[in-house]
């Protein structure tokens, strides 16, 4: 194991001192909260020089092997989230709320995502610790916050293995019939290789979500430009236009259509999720400070090309009241694989439905890291048992791997009971919720996390990646996410009939929301309320246990990365790095 980029508690301290000075300018520039400010003043004298408790600042050797590479993260970052919620839920969005309503929702979602993974980026830069989504929020807001926000976001993980193994089972009735072999078989059948990959390693992961993600984003460029082409009269269709925006909006009055778009926001969560998976792989990649922000860096692009030019193509090729939309049809295929079969190319409608699978798979792939390792870091933290953060000689948190893997039989047991297309809605849309709120918690992290680390003396300059639009962004985060929370809420109540369709497309409002409420008052409570729910005062803000500490090789590869292009050719490799 390499010790070398551990930074230790002496090592940290000095840093802490010597970087110690006020920054009055940098604090106003980013608008930090006089009340905020003020409270740090009473609460133990000036912002700028704080005792530091030297026990809370011992760092804990790592567990886990930085052998994430930068092509790994940026893979991940890239086509790591193209799964089900893309290739077959989108689909739902447009059935429901139009061509045009689906593009509004995740338009709004993808700015939300913008937001919410430079914030992420920045702090996993800085701290790249293994769970941030529990250990983030427990230093920088509250400890009841980090057990929440932790156990919601292995929640919304572990239910996505079932979900996306579901799914791999209507796919594999496009070639094989349920009725010759039933789709929950299948789940069985991919369930066993994810395991054995997992088990590998961390190496094993980067390599098959790296190959997995290169397949995924070639086709999905090819399904943009063959749509494209067909939008445009190639086919012998003529030239489609807007023909089938009719109706744009599904919807006989205003009202009516702003709570199908206010539905379908539950789909747009659903199929964003993941795009914050490189805040987690940050305390496994072996130079964070390299591959993270190059992970992060074109994030905007990206929404706008894979999810909004796919959203819009599907939306222009299919009507809105086509069954292959509808979510209800048990025996739909993925709108991306039907598309092919509308314009006549018959071979590639199979090769999508391949393609389609392997997201699926490179879903659960990412669901079953993300499980075992944030389960791992909830165990170490002591809010689940012991035994579940051991670690392997190779990296691996076997007993938590394991417990991740058994959540996969739920897609088994689930799709034998209800069918896969239940088990699939059900789970989704669950998860939709989980994803909001953990976005939600990041983006207040951030918030703290930058207010905490100015009132305390230290340097922008000194952060290896600053999140753009600080604290704008943030800001739109949560109001995005406040406001389709509200949108939501209506939609799914108002003039509703409660029956077995609507517990199936809004398990979200009876399991989501009262969980996640129920774990924040349940670990505040128990903490009591001042060490549970009270804001963790900026001078007591720990910013120095596990951060990373740059070998002289990594901080020379670094600035190589960061200068400016020299040449043409050098601009073009940039500017295609940041797009891809």
């Amino acid at each position: 194991m390499d010790f070398d980029n551990v930074i230790s508690s002496n090592d940290g301290i000095a840093h802490y001192a010597e970087n110690a000075k006020v920054h009055r300018d940098s604090a106003e520039t980013l608008a930090i909260p006089d009340e905020f400010l003020a409270s740090q003043k009473a609460g133990g004298g000036s912002p700028s020089r704080q005792p530091i408790d030297i026990e809370s600042h011992n760092v804990p050797i790592s567990k886990m092997h930085r052998k994430l590479q930068a092509r790994h993260l940026e893979m991940i970052a890239i086509g790591g989230t193209i799964g089900t919620g893309l290739l077959l839920k989108s689909g739902g969005a447009i059935y429901s709320a139009g061509p045009l309503g689906a593009l509004i929702c995740y338009m709004m979602v993808g700015l939300q995502v913008f937001g919410v993974a430079t914030s992420i980026g920045e702090m996993a830069t800085y701290l790249p610790v293994d769970g941030a989504f529990s250990q983030l929020p427990s230093r920088f807001v509250s400890k009841a916050l980090g057990f929440a926000s932790g156990w919601n976001y292995w929640l919304n993980w572990a239910l996505t293995i079932p979900a996306e193994l579901s799914a791999i089972g209507q796919f594999m009735g496009y070639w094989i019939p349920s009725a010759v072999v039933p789709a929950w078989a299948w789940s069985a059948v991919y369930l066993v290789p994810l395991a054995g990959v997992n088990m590998i390693g961390v190496a094993g992961f980067g390599e098959a979500e790296f190959v997995l993600s290169i397949i995924k984003v070639i086709a999905v460029i090819v399904f943009l430009i063959v749509g494209i082409c067909v939008w445009f009269g190639a086919g012998g269709g003529g030239v489609l236009w807007f023909k089938n925006w009719n109706p744009s909006v599904i919807g006989d009055s205003s009202t009516d259509k702003f709570v199908n778009i206010a539905g379908a926001f539950v789909t747009a969560f659903f199929s964003y999720g993941g795009t914050e998976l490189v805040g987690l792989t940050a305390g496994e990649a072996a130079n964070p400070r390299k591959s993270v922000p190059r992970a992060i860096n074109g994030t905007f692009y990206r929404v706008f090309l894979f999810y909004i030019g796919a959203i819009f193509i599907v939306g222009v090729l299919l009507p809105p009241n086509s069954e292959i939309l509808n979510p209800s049809n048990a025996s739909r295929e993925s709108p991306f694989v039907y598309v092919y079969n509308v314009v006549g190319i018959s071979f590639g409608s199979h090769l999508m439905n391949a393609v389609v699978i392997i997201a699926a798979l490179s879903a659960a792939n990412s669901s079953i890291y993300a499980t075992s390792r944030t389960l791992m870091r909830l165990a170490e933290e002591g809010s689940a048992p012991s035994v579940l953060g051991w670690v392997d000689s190779r990296g691996v948190p076997v007993f938590a791997l394991l417990v991740s893997i058994l959540f996969g039989a739920l897609a088994v047991i689930g799709g034998y009971v209800a069918g896969t297309s239940q088990v699939f809605n059900f789970l989704s849309n669950f998860i939709a919720l989980c994803i909001m709120a953990s976005w939600m918690v990041m983006s207040y992290t951030h918030l703290r996390f930058r207010w905490g680390y100015l009132a305390q003396g230290r340097r922008i300059e000194d952060l290896p990646y600053k999140a753009p639009f600080f604290p704008y962004a943030d800001y739109l985060s949560l109001g995005i996410g406040s406001l389709v929370t509200s949108f939501m809420l209506f939609g799914a109540f108002f003039d509703a009939t409660i029956d077995t369709d609507w517990f199936m497309n809004n398990s979200w409002v009876y399991c989501g929301l009262p969980l996640m409420i129920g774990l924040y008052l349940i670990k505040g409570l128990e903490l009591g309320p001042e060490e549970g729910f009270c804001l963790i005062p900026f001078h007591q803000m720990d910013f120095e246990t596990s951060r990373l500490i740059e070998t002289p090789e990594q901080i020379a590869e670094n600035e190589v990365i960061n200068r400016k292009p020299r040449n043409i050719r050098e601009f073009v490799q940039r500017a295609a790095y940041k797009l891809f």
